[in-house]
């Protein structure tokens, strides 16, 4: 069984780093192309819908301001690269980024805007990035704004790979992932394959899942 909505949680980048002795703008640079290899390899299996946990809150306001300014950098590339990608238009994904935008360079939230609105009137599966996510501020933005919080509206997130060892959440995306499935692994991100991937929804496949039956 294919889970129609896939979360990622591409952990291990700076561990990554470390271990074969290249800068930490260079091991984002490789996740970033695994997330690419991953996504569309997704999507050619028919998962509907991917959420990608691409920077939380804590990750902005608590690492050094050179790593978030790599990871800043990156980003832009990124969503540039996403709004020009001619295999995500064919497929007619659409994208939606979730988190604090306020705290971003003026640039980037343009950039953010444009990628959304460009890619929002697609009819295809949907990509979720959670960037500088955190779920209290959107809890506390919705009620400030007395609207529901965005994430009520995602379609329940199946399956959670989690590379790099840690098992727990981390704040992704809470209220979408009520009954998900977890896949951990102690493999690193850019270490992180196709293969195992395939392995994760194999496992998935297996699960009998109650959803509190």
């Amino acid at each position: 069984m294919i889970p129609a909505h896939v979360g990622i949680i591409p952990d291990g980048n700076r561990r990554w780093a470390r271990r074969v002795g290249l800068p930490l703008g260079r091991a984002y640079e490789v996740g970033y192309e695994r997330l690419r290899e991953v996504l569309y390899h997704l999507l050619d299996i028919g998962v509907s819908n991917v959420s990608v946990y691409a920077m939380s809150w804590d990750n902005f306001s608590k690492r050094s301001r050179g790593e978030v300014e790599v990871i800043l950098r990156l980003a832009e590339r990124g969503f540039r690269e996403l709004l020009e990608d001619e295999k995500l238009a064919r497929r007619g994904v659409r994208i939606r980024v979730i988190g604090e935008r306020s705290v971003l360079p003026p640039g980037l939230r343009g950039l953010l805007a444009r990628v959304e609105e460009e890619t929002g009137r697609r009819g295809g599966p949907t990509l979720y990035i959670a960037f500088v996510y955190s779920s209290r501020r959107e809890v506390e933005r919705a009620l400030e704004l007395g609207r529901p919080p965005e994430t009520l509206a995602m379609p329940p997130i199946d399956l959670i790979v989690r590379t790099g060892g840690a098992r727990r959440l981390s704040d992704f995306f809470p209220l979408a992932s009520t009954y998900a499935e977890f896949y951990f692994t102690d493999t690193l991100w850019p270490d992180f394959t196709i293969e195992e991937m395939d392995r994760a929804i194999e496992w998935f496949s297996r699960v009998e899942r109650r959803y509190g039956r």
